[in-house]
């Protein structure tokens, strides 16, 4: 069998495999985060316009827009929940897949099962699948680094993950599964221009929303046996032709049902950008192991790697600006979501004043280190002192994880932007229980 029919058939099977359990318990951590996303991102520009786009959509009542009652068509709803998911900068990464996979393949999962009234065992599954599917396709593109990448792995990555999903809850046979495959590559797009949107509301789109909406409306058609060409994956001007730059097709099939990628996902600490997180680490770390005040910095030198260097450095938008979080970090020694999204900290006379003290150096030595996505911290103090850090390990990731613990404690300092005693029942739910997507969705509705 080739490697288009081994894929498509593995889709077709993945609801009869069990999952490991370690992989089940970590989809559970990666379902529970997303929600979070969800839930604190609607309070957000992205969220907010998903959510007012797609209430005024019409078409069929198949799935809410989550933190509400609202429903829409299942299509509307992957896409305002996909848009909110990303908001906030809370949602997980995969490092070598070089995308965001929850904030688009949970949406995407969840509209469908709530169209299909299904329940926690088909949810996670197709959860996993999601991760697996849209992880192998982008690592077989062969691209190398982030500043030589012109179409962009965020949106390549969700949108075949984000068909995975839907196809498989929507019980598609092996053959609907290659339709879904075709349908899904004739929708890939977008462009890494991404990361100069000074709004946060296109990247949201590319990540997210417009992966969720294309791979819905992907599996969508293959339901109704819209039909396709055989071969659109390996074939002649077929999708690894048009986007690969070193083809490396036989990873798209690798240890297939072997190795889950949701296990090798890395959920955020912080409500901040990716490369961001091991600079909260060395924040939190330089604070806790010193006695020193904000007022006491003379200066403050962060070492970024190079092939990051221009996603984070001094941005105009709070949660991924590297000087400004390291300055609100220091100044109100913690760092949850007011911290994150307050754009009046932005103009806050501290934080400025902070800031000026603040260099950043692009590091091509950081950039190559590996795990990936390190960073250095070194403060000099008013006295002369000297404090540093070299966050080589960030919490979270697959080589330093989150338990069971640190997942709820994130959620709940998250959750504190709502006074609704629901968000302890949602959190319980999700990590401890068998749940129907009925439930789910009931104790997500915090009146938002």
């Amino acid at each position: 069998m080739d490697i288009q029919q081994t894929l498509t058939k593995y889709i077709s099977e993945a609801l009869s495999n069990e999952l490991p359990k370690e992989t089940e318990l970590n989809t559970r951590f990666h379902l529970l985060d997303t929600m979070v996303a969800i839930l604190t991102g609607r309070l957000l520009p992205p969220g907010k316009k998903g959510f007012e786009f797609s209430k005024n959509q019409g078409g069929p009542k198949e799935a809410t827009l989550l933190g509400n009652d609202i429903k829409v068509s299942a299509i509307h709803a992957g896409f305002a929940n996909g848009m909110a998911a990303h908001a906030n900068e809370t949602d997980d990464s995969h490092t070598n897949g070089r995308f965001h996979p929850g904030c688009a393949i949970v949406p995407a999962t969840l509209a469908i099962a709530e169209r299909e009234n299904l329940n926690s065992e088909e949810i996670l599954k197709a959860i996993a699948l999601g991760y697996d599917i849209g992880v192998r396709i982008t690592t077989s593109l062969g691209y190398e680094t982030p500043k030589t990448t012109i179409f962009a792995t965020h949106s390549l990555g969700p949108i075949f993950g984000c068909a995975a999903s839907a196809g498989a809850l929507l019980k598609l046979n092996h053959q609907q599964c290659n339709y879904l495959l075709s349908y899904t590559i004739q929708q890939a797009s977008g462009l890494a221009c991404w990361n100069r949107d000074p709004d946060h509301i296109e990247k949201a789109f590319v990540f997210s929303g417009m992966t969720t909406r294309n791979a819905i409306y992907s599996a969508l058609l293959a339901k109704e046996n819209f039909t396709s060409v055989t071969d659109p994956l390996l074939g002649e001007r077929g999708f690894h032709e048009g986007f690969a730059h070193n083809p490396k097709p036989n990873l798209i099939i690798n240890e297939l049902g072997k190795k889950f990628e949701i296990d090798h996902s890395s959920l955020k600490k912080w409500s901040v950008g990716s490369p961001i997180q091991s600079m909260m680490d060395a924040v939190e770390y330089l604070l806790k192991n010193n006695d020193f005040n904000h007022k006491d910095i003379k200066e403050l030198t962060i070492e970024i790697p190079s092939d990051r260097f221009h996603i984070i450095n001094d941005r105009e938008i709070p949660s991924i600006s590297a000087q400004h979080l390291i300055a609100v970090h220091l100044i109100k020694k913690t760092m949850g979501y007011d911290e994150a999204h307050d754009e009046n900290l932005f103009n806050d006379p501290d934080v400025v004043a902070l800031r000026k003290k603040i260099k950043s150096v692009s590091s091509d030595e950081l950039a190559q280190a590996r795990p990936e996505r390190q960073s250095k911290i070194t403060i000099l103090l008013n006295d002369g002192k000297k404090l540093f850090y070299h966050a080589s390990s960030v919490r979270g990731t697959p080589d330093n994880p989150m338990d069971k613990n640190d997942i709820t404690a994130k959620s709940k300092r998250l959750f504190k932007v709502f006074s609704n005693s629901k968000t302890d029942d949602l959190i319980d739910c999700i990590l401890n229980k068998n749940f129907t997507i009925k439930e789910l969705v009931e104790l997500s509705n915090l009146n938002i």
